[in-house]
């Protein structure tokens, strides 16, 4: 993602998280709305087995090696034994999880004792995906639920300050306003959206030195089950 992307800083912390802890997964890891993977890289560095699990997801991936497969699968239901996994990847997920307490008392269950997640979700963010957006998570609920599943946390991030949190809320802004019409966005206005995108992540970059942990659109942790 270029600094021209209205997600730049989002994309950019979180790409810095988790090259910075993925050298925590290990064995057989599991990553649940995956998408398209944006991970995958880091993750295949470090782990023997690689299983993305999606719900209903049309993006069948193309896998390169054989440790790599596919599950369509809810994240309620996990189709594997009591502490079979490793290690598991949930970025950007709980948040359109309708029940997610359901959703954890599965991943406890299928996590092996001394088990990996890393997990990530948006706290001062703008409702996305709708109307599958049901859930934000403060710093002092995470740490709650942590405790509530036995997970033991080894490291929390926070992705961004300030400034990447009005500068996302703006640049959502100005991309939901120029989308009223698709046409014009895509073709006249789109060298302007990129142009005030570049100058609005720049913004951002300067307003992040202030860091103010109250002001952050995104927790990223890494917790091993206990």
């Amino acid at each position: 993602v270029f600094i021209t992307h209205m997600n730049y800083l989002n994309w950019k912390h979180l790409r810095n998280s988790m090259s910075q802890t993925s050298s925590y997964l290990h064995g057989k890891c599991i990553d649940i709305g995956s998408g398209n993977s944006p991970y995958k890289k880091e993750i295949l560095n470090n782990v023997d087995e690689y299983i993305c699990v999606d719900k209903g997801s049309v993006h069948k991936h193309m896998f390169s090696t054989s440790k790599e497969s596919f599950i369509d699968a809810d994240i309620k239901e996990l189709p594997f034994e009591d502490e079979t996994i490793d290690s598991i990847v949930l970025t950007q997920v709980l948040e359109h999880i309708d029940e997610p307490y359901i959703a954890l008392s599965e991943l406890k269950r299928v996590l092996k004792k001394d088990g990996i997640i890393i997990l990530s979700v948006p706290f001062i963010y703008q409702a996305h995906a709708t109307p599958y957006d049901f859930f934000r998570f403060s710093e002092y609920g995470l740490k709650e639920l942590c405790k509530k599943y036995d997970f033991e946390i080894l490291e929390f991030h926070y992705q961004g300050y300030l400034g990447t949190t009005l500068v996302s809320i703006l640049n959502g802004f100005i991309w939901q306003l120029s989308s009223k019409s698709k046409l014009l966005r895509n073709t006249f206005l789109l060298p302007f959206l990129l142009a005030i995108f570049s100058l609005n992540n720049l913004i951002g970059l300067i307003f992040d030195m202030i860091k103010l942990k109250d002001f952050t659109p995104n927790f990223y942790l890494v917790a091993k089950s206990k």
